[in-house]
């Protein structure tokens, strides 16, 4: 299925989009920190939180939620699966080990998301990301070599759950971006919910707690999804994704920056070559659009 050419103007917002979407995804990690409680604790309250916000929006925009839902189909179940296989998987990450570890290793997310887009979609995949892709493979490579030496390989292997889940995600709202996919972020809230509740202690939280965790779910999960499903209406999923590597450099400064934890130097320059590919490829494809 071929995908028509966005608008330079219509493009430039999706990038802002993007960009904003990365900026706020990447204060996950220095926010779970503070939160201090256990992973499956965080990610049920992070869950719960995000259905009781969302709940009243979707109920004030309730016809056209029911036309979207409608039309969605499928669709809009398989999105709202992935995206909660995405949001238990990165609380449980993060708690087995250090943020820098588990957001380098999402480096790999862009590449699978436009191998995904090409075959599901046929959105086009040009030389230059071809090659950038190689760049940020190896890139990913040093920076797992740093990982491995730090001792978080359990960490790494659920992330790449993450990656999997949002590259599926990716191209699921791009192939049905003619609906809204709100109701998707609220049902994927409510299924990682009831995932989490056997494993957790709800009654545990404390009210100091419960500030953090409106930052996180309210705040940083639901905006950052909201700007993110809002870039995928108007740039292709391989861009958006490769966009999205900009939490791969803002998550690690903020914890080293908070928190003290410093990734260990391989890590850092696994990081600065996967972050150089992805801008190298988004300014290639622009020269490509103008020129």
């Amino acid at each position: 299925m071929k995908t028509p050419v966005p608008s330079q103007s219509s493009a430039l917002l999706g990038v802002a989009y993007a960009i904003g979407a990365a900026a706020v995804f990447s204060t996950a990690g220095v926010i779970v920190r503070r939160i201090g409680l256990p992973a499956w604790d965080v990610s049920f309250w992070r869950s719960a939180l995000l259905v009781a916000t969302m709940l009243p929006l979707l109920f004030w925009q309730r016809r056209g939620v029911w036309i979207d839902v409608r039309n969605a189909g499928l669709a809009l179940l398989l999105s709202a699966l992935l995206l909660a296989g995405s949001f238990v998987a990165f609380i449980l990450a993060l708690g087995l080990a250090p943020v820098a570890n588990v957001l380098l290793m999402f480096g790999a997310t862009p590449f699978i998301t436009a191998l995904l887009a090409r075959l599901v979609l046929g959105e086009p995949l040009h030389g230059h990301t071809v090659l950038t892709m190689a760049v940020a493979v190896l890139g990913l490579a040093i920076s797992v070599a740093g990982s491995l030496q730090a001792g978080a390989l359990a960490g790494m292997a659920t992330a790449f759950i993450v990656v999997l889940c949002m590259s599926g995600n990716y191209v699921v709202v791009r192939h049905r971006r003619d609906v809204g996919m709100a109701p998707a972020i609220w049902l994927a809230g409510l299924i990682s919910g009831l995932v989490a509740l056997p494993f957790a202690q709800p009654a545990n939280v404390t009210w100091s707690q419960v500030p953090w965790l409106l930052a996180l779910s309210p705040g940083q999960l639901a905006g950052g999804l909201l700007l993110y499903v809002a870039s995928l209406k108007r740039i292709p999923a391989g861009r958006a994704a490769l966009l999205g590597l900009l939490e791969l450099v803002l998550g690690p400064v903020w914890v080293w920056l908070f928190d003290g934890e410093k990734p260990v130097d391989l890590t850092l320059l696994g990081g600065i070559i996967v972050i150089g590919a992805a801008a190298a490829n988004v300014w290639l494809d622009s020269r490509r659009s103008t020129g």
